[in-house]
């Protein structure tokens, strides 16, 4: 096939289909009419001589052939993005970028609300596309340019990636007011223990840090666990309705409670480490105005002083090229 002859706004339709899933959301992505999509992936489908998506009730699922496309289009479209921004200074009041950043829901819930409303008032052409993926899959398609920035608790990317921390997190106890203990100021272990529970397990090292927590203080397989959710919709209501007990990020835990006055708020009733949520980013945007650009807003709206360690200065920090706040992973 000669490349000469295919038209490169088909790789973006293919882009949008592949992530939306849906021929009339792809169009709404790109402005374009639902027709004018379908007619894109007709072209598509002749060039590469495979149907590319197939439409099932799930949407429109990609075939292999797509499967093995969409990498090689992703990062060649991120490098001719990054290409054209190249020497050109990212202007926020006009700019209708798109970032993508992976991030687990407890962040969206916790940090996208107040990170869209500030940015949009800043830069209102800017869109945010949030990637609930595995670190090695986040870790992959930042390499290939696919993700502007990684947010949350993970461990070091390893060479070529720098992290920055934002702040410690640390687990609370969420609790129905109406729920047994009534409304604490705080709660024993025996307490604890006694109550039943709602396991909140998402992927990521956020559980595997509260499994750590509970396994220290002897309560991992103590605990009368109800219900294991695998993601945090639904459990405010849960919580409330039902008098089980919610081990969560605190932060998640308060964006809960601010939309809701029945529920309470206790500490832990053990000790609890406090880890660290960063934002990681890859070499290849370190330079990049826009990227920096949303580092520096997401530094200014979320780090915190460390209770642990002393402070970076933030003049260190937000010079970046000097280190210590800001690092590639493998310094």
């Amino acid at each position: 096939m000669n490349i000469n002859s295919i038209d490169l706004n088909l790789f973006l339709v293919f882009q949008a289909i592949y992530s939306t899933r849906s021929v009339t959301l792809a169009g709404d992505r790109l402005g374009m009419t639902q027709s004018a999509v379908s007619n894109a992936l007709k072209r598509m489908r002749e060039r590469f001589n495979d149907a590319l998506f197939v439409r099932t009730a799930d949407g429109m699922v990609p075939t292999p052939a797509a499967e093995r496309l969409i990498a090689p289009i992703e990062e060649g479209l991120a490098s001719l993005a990054q290409a054209i921004d190249q020497g050109r200074t990212f202007e926020p009041a006009t700019s209708s970028r798109l970032f993508r950043i992976a991030v687990n829901d407890v962040g969206q819930l916790a940090m996208m609300p107040e990170l869209l409303s500030v940015a949009r008032n800043i830069a209102p052409g800017i869109r945010f596309e949030t990637v609930d993926a595995a670190m090695a899959e986040a870790r992959q398609r930042m390499l290939h340019g696919q993700i502007d920035i990684a947010l949350g608790s993970w461990e070091p990317m390893g060479p070529s990636f720098y992290q920055q921390r934002l702040f410690d997190e640390s687990f609370v106890v969420l609790m129905s007011k109406t729920s047994a203990l009534g409304t604490p100021e705080h709660i024993t272990l025996d307490d604890y223990l006694a109550a039943e529970h709602v396991a909140y397990r998402p992927q990521g090292t956020t559980d595997s840090q509260l499994q750590q927590t509970l396994d220290r203080a002897g309560a991992l397989d103590r605990r009368r666990v109800v219900l294991t959710a695998a993601h945090s919709l639904g459990l405010s209501s849960i919580v409330a309705a039902s008098g089980l007990l919610l081990t969560a990020p605190s932060r998640l835990a308060k964006a809960m409670v601010a939309s809701r006055t029945d529920l309470h708020i206790v500490d832990a009733p053990f000790d609890v480490v406090p880890f660290e949520i960063r934002q990681q980013w890859h070499e290849r945007f370190h330079q990049d105005s826009g990227n920096r650009w949303l580092r520096e807003l997401l530094f200014g709206l979320f780090h915190e002083r460390s209770r642990r360690a002393p402070e970076v200065r933030p003049q260190d920090v937000l010079a970046e090229d000097q280190g210590a706040g800001a690092a590639p992973s493998n310094a």
